[in-house]
């Protein structure tokens, strides 16, 4: 496939609102703590803009972030990931440097998404983490595609085990979304963290002009994955939780956890909400690394 097979869909306004974004994600992309390249995946859904890092040899590590954001928000993991070859990717249609030619609106198009990615990549198996949206991503993948899957890590997947709280982000969320001013922006998001945090400015900059001036063309609606789905799943599986968790109860959504992978790992992070990978980055990194150099049981 190339580049000029697709008529793309339009995720900004217009070119200077899409140049003020790439301008906030370069920035943002200042802060990536380690040596790293860029690439493009082609797939029947778009170009997609993939982050990657780490040795050409080490075993590869697939990073899906949470919906409204994209990779460069995986800064403050990677680290974690010394050795691995990590790969993260910006989702077609969401607020990133991937380029949409078709919307990803069921889960078997997400299944067909991911496929096409490693495919790609030249990978017939990975290790997955998803962050909130990714996570989901990850769950729906790992059920469909279970022989794929080498280790998968969960960090507060949206809906996978518990419904979204779709009237709470309908108040919460979604006036940022429809109404964007800076400051009912970072309203929305501090409502995300736990209490008394609030995401540092380079973070929220890339937010803004992504609420600004984005429109997502990622209509794909992430649900929760029935107990029996995951009984083909062999892989390892981590799942962190903040302990002031806004989309779902702490406590519920782990015994949800317990039930449908009773062999998983199930960590709550204290201090943390939505953002636990920024809002408790040493917590977060140590149980990802731990998790991820744990020799795999044959």
């Amino acid at each position: 496939m190339t580049d000029a097979s697709f008529d793309y869909l339009p995720v900004f306004k217009s070119e200077s609102g899409s140049q003020a974004f790439m301008q906030a994600y370069d920035r943002l992309m200042d802060h990536w703590p380690v040596a790293y390249e860029t690439m493009e995946a082609q797939t029947e859904f778009g170009s997609c803009h993939i982050i990657t890092s780490g040795p050409e040899e080490g075993e590869p590590v697939m990073m899906f972030h949470g919906m409204t954001c994209n990779s460069a928000m995986w800064y403050p993991s990677v680290e974690a990931l010394s050795g691995f070859r990590v790969y993260c990717v910006d989702a077609p249609g969401d607020f990133g440097k991937s380029k949409a030619a078709k919307r990803i609106r069921t889960t078997e198009d997400a299944v067909r998404w991911i496929d096409q990615v490693l495919d790609a990549l030249g990978l017939a198996k990975a290790n997955f983490i998803g962050h909130s949206m990714g996570g989901w991503f990850c769950s729906n993948y790992a059920v469909a595609r279970p022989e794929r899957i080498a280790r998968l890590a969960l960090l507060a997947p949206v809906a996978t085990f518990m419904p979204p709280p779709f009237r709470k982000l309908l108040m919460k969320v979604y006036p940022a979304m429809l109404f964007p001013k800076p400051s009912r922006i970072r309203q929305a998001w501090d409502w995300f963290c736990a209490k008394g945090y609030s995401l540092p400015p380079h973070i929220m900059d890339l937010i803004i002009a992504a609420y600004s001036h984005g429109r997502s063309q990622l209509p794909v609606v992430p649900r929760v994955i029935e107990k029996k789905a995951w009984s083909k799943l062999s892989a390892p599986v981590l799942f962190l939780v903040g302990d002031e968790e806004k989309i779902y109860d702490a406590e519920q959504v782990i015994k949800r956890v317990s039930e449908s992978l009773p062999g998983s790992t199930i960590r709550t992070i204290h201090g943390a909400g939505h953002c636990l990978i920024l809002e408790q980055q040493a917590s977060v990194n140590e149980n990802i690394r731990g998790f991820m150099l744990k020799p795999i049981k044959t």
